[in-house]
């Protein structure tokens, strides 16, 4: 018994040799295959013509037809008559093997289809007969392996193609539910190998990477878990709980330009994700701080000399303002990181220095009661004293007030974070310039 051939071979042949498709031996007649697993392609197409005398292609498909009759075993005679006699046998082997196939007799027939696709991996419908078996046993890889090869050299034809996408599904599920199941049990190098084998199965598919992503966030590798997560996400950006899940990555790993983006995106289809953005957004302005503003934004209590620094480095006309006189000097300035930001403050009318002890109070808490006014100086400078929302019109706005209109939020704290602070000084610089506050 000769050895059946190798799915890695037949891939690599049947490309090549099927180019014979188009000097095909013509099949006696049309008829429809018959319904079930096994296409049972005439024996006649994808030979070369003339291998086939007159009378062998009238018994063939006399044998054909009995065997679409359901006449199995005068099929088999006259398929066991052609294939003694005939100049070329394999047709009717085939034949043979197609009887074989619909009495479930998978056995004898893969010992027919192998050798015939070994000695001419051109032969499609005994290539397809092989693939059928294949899949009927359930050894769905060397299936597909097959459908792929088939589909490739005879591209078009809509059974092969239907074969090849029920195949990948079948395997994609079988994959997905052993990744699934290993990710349960904790068995983590398990559901990363069974990841890659769903990504080795379909490249294009999301579904293997998302569960290497999930698998290397489990194990703690954020970074491997972001590339895995990324490349899922840009194979289907359409997936909203996927693109959850990517941008959270891409915030726990620092890549918050990254989390913006995706994150901007999902909030058009739902809008629920509107605060996910706007965290995104913070944290991307923050990362892009130089570093004395980065601990200010978040500080939990921050600071004159903390609340200075942000508005330096978040309100373009702070830092750009023409000072009328020379700012009075406050020795707790001096010498610190944040003195040009803290002086600026002191020039712009932001906080005073105290006559007695010439300090600012550089460490001290802003409370909301100084928040409150300090935002609507600061509302004042980018308006260039022009009109301000009524939020804003009180010289010395209460903090509720403030968030009538969003440059405060609604909170029992009597200091404010840096948070607050980097937001409020965003909103009250908008309000200035005529703009919506929130």
């Amino acid at each position: 018994m000769r050895t059946p051939l190798r799915v890695g071979a037949s891939a690599a042949l049947v490309g090549g040799a099927l180019l014979l498709w188009g000097c095909a031996t013509a099949p006696r007649r049309e008829a429809p295959p018959l319904v079930g697993p096994f296409a049972l392609r005439d024996p006649a197409v994808s030979l070369r013509r003339g291998t086939l005398s007159e009378g062998d292609a009238e018994r063939l498909g006399r044998g054909m037809d009995e065997l679409r009759a359901g006449e199995v075993t005068a099929a088999r005679k006259r398929f066991s008559s052609g294939a003694a006699r005939a100049v070329s046998p394999a047709p009717f082997r085939l034949g043979l093997a197609y009887a074989d196939l619909v009495t479930s007799r998978y056995g004898p027939a893969r010992e027919i289809l192998g050798p015939l696709v070994q000695e001419n991996p051109a032969y499609v419908p005994a290539a397809e007969a092989l693939a059928d078996l294949d899949a009927a046993e359930g050894r769905l890889r060397e299936a597909l392996d097959r459908y792929r090869a088939l589909r490739a050299a005879v591209p078009g034809d809509p059974r092969l193609s239907a074969r090849e996408a029920a195949t990948l599904s079948s395997l994609a599920g079988r994959g997905s539910a052993d990744a699934e199941a290993a990710l349960a049990a904790g068995d983590l190098p398990a559901a990363r190998r069974a990841a890659l084998s769903l990504v080795e199965l379909d490249p294009t598919s999301p579904t293997g990477y998302r569960f290497l992503a999930r698998a290397a966030e489990a194990e703690g590798r954020l970074e491997d878990a972001w590339a895995a997560a990324s490349k899922a996400h840009a194979l289907d950006r359409g997936d909203d709980g996927w693109s959850k899940v990517t941008a959270a990555l891409a915030m726990k790993t620092g890549r918050y330009a990254e989390a913006v983006a995706i994150t901007a995106e999902l909030v058009k289809r739902d809008p629920s994700a509107a605060s996910s953005l706007e965290e995104a957004r913070f944290q991307f302005q923050v990362q892009n701080l130089p570093e004395v503003a980065r601990r200010a934004a978040v500080s939990p209590r921050v600071t004159r000399a903390q609340f200075a620094v942000l508005a330096w480095w978040l309100v373009p006309e702070v830092r750009e303002s023409r000072v009328p006189a020379v700012p009075e000097v406050a020795m707790d300035a001096v010498d610190r990181p944040e003195s040009q930001a803290l002086v600026r403050a002191i020039a712009v009318g932001f906080f005073g220095v105290a006559r007695e002890t010439h300090r600012v109070g550089a460490d001290q808490p802003v409370t909301r009661a100084e928040a409150a006014v300090v935002l609507r100086r600061v509302a004042l400078l980018v308006g260039g004293g022009g009109d301000l929302p009524e939020c804003l019109s009180e010289e010395r706005p209460a903090p509720s007030s403030l968030e009538k209109c969003g440059i405060l939020p609604a909170t029992t704290s009597r200091t404010v974070t840096g948070r607050e602070a980097v937001e409020g000084l965003q909103a009250a610089a908008r309000a200035g310039r005529g703009g919506d506050a929130r």
